[in-house]
């Protein structure tokens, strides 16, 4: 599945490039589809780890604190992608720089919670 998300987010990157220009705008549609694919293959994680014994000791498990991280980033970047892109541009650039980096700091204290956190010897 993550491979068909790679395959299909390399066509789309392409088609954009096709279709706009890259020097002149940003490339927001591959953008968008690859977090999408990427939030999608977070939550498969999660899955796994709900499946698995790993469940019992998920707090000292770097990979779950990063794609945690991941997720609250990508999960509030997506839908404001989206209203910039397909609502027309938001010209406030304090709102825009607020967003991102409430999110980027949320981010990076879940990757700080991950390092303080994590077991060295744990075998992923």
């Amino acid at each position: 599945m993550i491979l068909t998300f790679m395959f299909v987010y390399t066509i789309s990157f392409f088609i954009n490039g096709i279709f706009g220009n890259y020097l002149i705008q940003d490339s927001k549609t591959p953008y968008i589809i690859g977090a999408s694919f990427l939030v999608i293959s977070i939550i498969f994680y999660y899955m796994d780890i709900l499946n698995s014994e790993k469940v019992l000791h998920v707090k000292k498990n770097l990979l779950f604190w990063i794609s945690t991280g991941v997720l609250i980033y990508y999960c509030g970047n997506i839908p404001y992608k989206i209203v910039k892109n397909y609502a027309g541009d938001l010209r406030d650039i304090h709102i825009e720089f607020l967003v991102l980096c409430i999110l980027t700091i949320v981010m990076n204290l879940c990757f700080i919670i991950g390092f303080v956190w994590s077991d060295n010897k744990q075998q992923y």
